[in-house]
């Protein structure tokens, strides 16, 4: 839902969080990575619904995915008017299930993931260990290949930090540095 939209900023109520977008004047091409949670009984009907409003993206003729490993989900994939590569993840072991046969909005649950992007993984990790964000499952600091899950698995909400260059699933894009500052219950994370 929509809360306030100026010419250069709008904010959203996107089930328990708020997402702001800011428009930089200075460079026009940010993109970031974002995931919803959706409950995780409705993610055929989600599918069905974004597919009826914007082109979902592809990779290797399919258009979702089946997380298998420690993750456990159905992702499906999109990118917004601005460019952004936006996910809805429906988490089969940490979103609940919802009564609703249909979906609609109101099955957004929450932010689930925000990319933040540099090639000073370390130094982000430890920032974040220190309020109180760990690594997911005490896992191993990845640097050059593979995504780090910030954050407790069970809340199902992540800070996704990757270094520059990496592909995002989905997508023709890499990560970049992109300004970000992301408003958590145990502190801020920010590279600005």
């Amino acid at each position: 839902m929509l809360l306030s939209h100026t010419e250069h900023s709008a904010s959203f109520q996107i089930g328990e969080s708020e997402l702001e977008l800011i428009k930089d004047d200075k460079n026009k091409y940010y993109y970031y990575h974002f995931a919803f949670n959706i409950h995780r009984n409705l993610f055929k009907q989600a599918k069905e619904w974004l597919s009826e409003r914007v082109k979902l993206l592809k990779e290797d003729g399919i258009d979702e995915v089946d997380f298998d490993g420690r993750t456990q989900a159905n992702s499906c994939y999109f990118e917004d008017p601005a460019g952004n590569i936006v996910e809805y993840i429906s988490r089969r072991e940490t979103s609940p299930t919802s009564i609703d046969h249909d979906f609609s909005t109101n099955n957004v649950l929450c932010i689930s993931e925000i990319g933040l992007s540099t090639n000073k993984i370390s130094e982000y990790a430890e920032q974040m260990q220190k309020i109180g964000i760990p690594v997911r499952d005490n896992e191993d600091l990845s640097y050059n290949t593979y995504l780090n899950f910030m954050g407790e698995y069970e809340d199902g909400s992540f800070i996704i930090l990757g270094p520059l260059g990496r592909r995002w699933l989905f997508s023709t894009k890499g990560a970049i540095a992109a300004p970000v500052t992301i408003h958590t219950d145990r502190g801020v994370v920010s590279n600005l």
